[in-house]
């Protein structure tokens, strides 16, 4: 680690910089030399600036050339004091950046029957050895090739075999886990040896939707879907009690956005009930979560279920969509990064301390060369080893805007189809804000979209201010608001394609605690229909729609706001309460229905919305969304969506003949309800669909 520096050290600052501090002294400091501790050679050190300080004296020294990594050094003060050269900002600096870039490096474990190579990127290292645990732990030596990469190949079986690197930088010696690894024991105290030849096959789901509009995302979390005594599976928590439940099949919906099931820390794989956790804690990237797994032990059980897990879906028709975390780790003083390449992978201020804008502790500097070829990499492993249909960014503001279209290259080339968004906030980092991945930079980010949350915050009020209703909640002040996110063209998306529209998602209040807060003199079934009548709004409005988890059978998470490690009983899906609710449920089915019979709600271009949809309102309380001669995108000329946020009924006068409702309060569907002629009912706080 860099951020935190000692007295009587010596940082490697660029290719041919030091930084020395050093305690004060009486004694005039006239001679530096630079000793390499190998050959014994000694090379003389400019010094450019002396400032004394608080704790000692800094110098800045000049090296005559450049030093090798291969090696440990020492700085030698007036020819009889020694202090240790160790890495500072060099691995920062644009010269290292490309001196040791290797695009085409293919990096991590690759077993063979008779033989593994392993490959690993630490060009600061002067030694890395493969340590191998088996009955005793066997030290192989590794050789050091071009742009920092060290390999070797091991002959013989190693199916099975534990694996971990040891890795000496300057004069340090650490042991770690590979971060290229693929599979691990629990708690990812080894990385292991696995033939993927044994493990099960996971083509994509064959693409059935023409473009990304027409998917409908439906966000789970493995644990809380399946963990409650209720829950229609044996395997309760368990990548395969998610295979077995038939719930999101009968929805409706089209992807399925699995919480993290890469391996994170903050749960006990051994003893996973005894402690909660989302996800967002990265540790290893491409091995899947052993929580998840029935027995976290054994390295394949985690693989194999979770490809399970993805093939079932896949059968189901349903697109699996990966929500990931590149933007910053659990723990760097634990994470193998900061092991091979101290300082390399995050962002650091002027100072020295790490940039945390993800509140994480670190960001990572996605746009360092080889962190991006990382992240393109581990995208590019879930792709072809697990058939992944899609990529939910987690704080994708924090990434640079290369990496992102990096992405999406390397999902195109693998299936076109395949969904690409994230939370595009702005967040201060280490990067200029025109770099970016944010939304106000959507327009340099073709095909990859962003949460909108304008539109969370138009239906269900301010993220930062519980208090604040939204228009769901009978704040009309937000009439205007509401009838722009229903048209998905924000001043930041140059096309409806880049909004995914919704009101809920794992973080902040659901959907009925919130509105609860809002309007705590209600009865639960004026809350049900303000409820029913924000889905409605975000499974009809141009763009992407997205749907939390119980979203469709009003899930309540006891209205705590933010239950990232709270517990089963606060976070787990309670089942009683989906039979309860299945009249909600069949409403809202009803509305995916009518979504997907008609291009029309799923227009691609904000030219196409300008054209067909006008959206007006009746006395500012209801609002007619109005789509016009679109007879050619499915089976009606004319469709009129009116959404009535009075708390009591509305009679509407105009020309109707002709016109079928196919969506009121109290059902929904593709099949006529009824006829109409002048007048049109209006239940309160509903929504209504009517067809020519």
């Amino acid at each position: 680690m860099i951020m935190k520096r000692k007295i009587n050290q010596a940082y490697l600052e660029s290719k041919n910089t030091i930084t020395l501090m050093i305690d004060k002294t009486n004694h005039s400091i006239e001679k530096f030399h630079l000793l390499e501790n190998a050959s014994n050679k000694t090379t003389f050190l400019h010094k450019v600036i002396e400032e004394k300080t608080a704790e000692g004296i800094n110098y800045t020294l000049k090296i005559q050339g450049f030093i090798s990594y291969s090696s440990t050094y020492e700085v030698v003060v007036n020819g009889a004091f020694k202090v240790p050269l160790v890495i500072g900002k060099v691995t920062q600096t644009e010269w290292f950046d490309q001196q040791f870039y290797a695009p085409t490096a293919k990096l991590g474990m690759f077993y063979e029957k008779k033989q593994t190579t392993f490959r690993i990127w630490s060009p600061t290292a002067s030694a890395v050895s493969v340590l191998l645990y088996c009955e005793n732990r066997i030290k192989h030596e590794m050789k050091l090739t071009l742009n920092g990469i060290w390999e070797l190949t091991i002959a013989g079986n190693l199916d099975g075999v534990c694996y971990r690197y040891l890795v000496k930088n300057g004069h340090e010696e650490k042991e770690t886990i590979d971060p290229y690894g693929i599979a691990s024991t629990e708690n990812g105290t080894y990385s292991a040896v696995v033939d993927l030849e044994k493990t099960p096959k996971v083509p994509q789901l064959t693409p059935e939707l023409k473009q990304p509009t027409d998917a409908i995302i439906y966000e789970v979390n493995i644990r809380d879907f399946t963990i409650h005594e209720s829950s229609p599976t044996d395997a309760k928590g368990q990548y395969l009690g998610l295979s077995e439940i038939d719930h999101l099949k009968e929805l409706g919906v089209t992807h399925i956005q699995l919480l993290p099931i890469y391996d994170f820390e903050g749960v006990d794989e051994l003893v996973p009930t005894e402690s909660y956790n989302w996800g967002y804690n990265p540790s290893q990237y491409n091995v899947p979560e052993g929580s998840y797994a029935s027995d976290p032990k054994e390295p394949y059980t985690r693989i194999n279920e979770l490809k399970t897990l993805i093939n079932t879906l896949h059968e189901k028709g349903l697109y699996v969509v990966m929500d990931v975390v590149y933007n910053h780790v659990y723990e760097t003083k634990t994470h193998p990064f900061n092991v091979f390449v101290p300082g390399y992978y995050y962002r650091y201020d002027e100072a020295g301390n790490q940039i945390e804008g993800s509140g994480c502790g670190n960001d990572v500097a996605s746009e360092r060369r080889m962190v991006r070829k990382y992240i393109v990499d581990s995208i590019t492993y879930w792709l072809e080893e697990y058939g992944i249909d899609g990529f939910r960014f987690d704080l994708m503001g924090l990434l640079d805007i290369r990496t992102m279209n990096e992405v999406r290259k390397a999902c195109d080339q693998v299936d076109p189809s395949i969904l690409l968004y994230g939370e595009g906030w702005h967040i201060p980092t280490g990067i200029p804000e025109a770099n970016q991945a944010s939304m106000v930079n959507a327009y340099q980010m073709p095909r990859i979209s962003h949460f909108n949350d304008f539109f969370r915050n138009t239906l269900k009020g301010s993220n930062f201010d519980d208090d604040e209703s939204g228009l769901v909640s009978g704040n009309l002040d937000f009439i205007d608001a509401g009838k722009a996110v229903l048209a998905g063209v924000m001043a930041n998306f140059y096309d409806p394609v880049q909004s995914i529209n919704y009101v809920e998602c794992h973080d902040d209040h659901t959907l009925w605690d919130r509105i609860k807060i809002n309007n705590p003199s209600d009865s639960d079934e004026m809350l049900q229909k303000r409820h029913l009548l924000a889905t409605s709004m975000t499974i009809f409005a141009q763009g992407i729609p997205f749907l939390h988890g119980g979203q469709d059978f009003f899930r309540s998470k006891q209205g705590v706001k933010n239950s990232y490690r709270d517990s089963d009983e606060i976070n787990a899906i309670v089942w009683e309460d989906v039979k309860k609710h299945q009249w909600a449920i069949e409403l809202v089915k009803g509305y995916l229905e009518i979504r997907k019979s008609h291009g029309a709600f799923r227009f691609m271009s904000s030219a196409q919305v300008e054209r067909y949809l006008k959206i007006t309102d009746h006395e500012k309380s209801v609002i007619e969304y109005k789509l016009e001669n679109v007879e050619k995108y499915g089976p009606h000329a004319e469709i009129r969506v009116y959404f009535n946020f009075n708390n009591h009924p509305i009679t509407l006068k105009d020309n109707f003949e002709g016109f079928s409702v196919i969506a009121n309060a109290g059902k929904s569907g593709t099949i006529p309800l009824l006829s109409l002629k002048e007048k049109l009912f209006l239940a309160p706080l509903s929504t209504t669909v009517v067809v020519e």
